[in-house]
């Protein structure tokens, strides 16, 4: 299988209309990651790279548990468990605002799952790492309860 790709056609720069795109992990101090404007090429920014893809990953984690505590919320209110100030989950319909704020955060589940899978096809070695890293804390933290570690839909894993 080849390690390297190449195209030849022009993305719009300024230098050799062919780029050869890296298709194997490498350790690099520079990549471009997401976005034109996210670049580094120094270790400072390689680490403030690593730190941010942490915190991304870990959030998506956090953002796992909380829709799992949503559901398990919403459930337990419609079984007759609501207390006093839950009265608010207590409509069971597809415009419900328990079910609103859960495809809202579906959908945002969804883009940063996108968004850490292309990090990591990156081929940068140390912000897969970044990845791997930030997502096993984040389990580690909100994980470790069982009965609110019920999504099961995990894209990005």
């Amino acid at each position: 299988m080849a390690s390297v790709l190449q195209h030849d056609h022009d993305h719009g720069s300024s230098d050799d209309s062919s780029s050869m795109m890296v298709m194997s992990f490498e350790f690099s101090k520079s990549a471009t990651v997401l976005f034109k404007f996210w670049k580094f090429s120094t270790i400072g920014g390689l680490i403030g790279s690593m730190v941010g893809i942490f915190i991304l990953a870990f959030a998506y984690e956090a953002l796992k548990f909380y829709r799992g505590y949503l559901k398990d919320r919403a459930i337990s209110i419609r079984q007759g468990n609501k207390g006093a100030g839950d009265a608010r989950f207590t409509q069971v319909s597809i415009m419900s605002k328990s079910h609103l704020i859960q495809t809202l955060l579906q959908a945002v589940q969804v883009i940063v799952s996108y968004f850490l899978m292309l990090i990591f096809m990156t081929y940068n070695a140390w912000l897969a790492l970044a990845v791997v890293f930030g997502l096993v804390a984040g389990y580690f933290v909100f994980g470790w309860n069982s009965a609110t570690n019920n999504v099961n839909d995990d894209h990005c894993s």
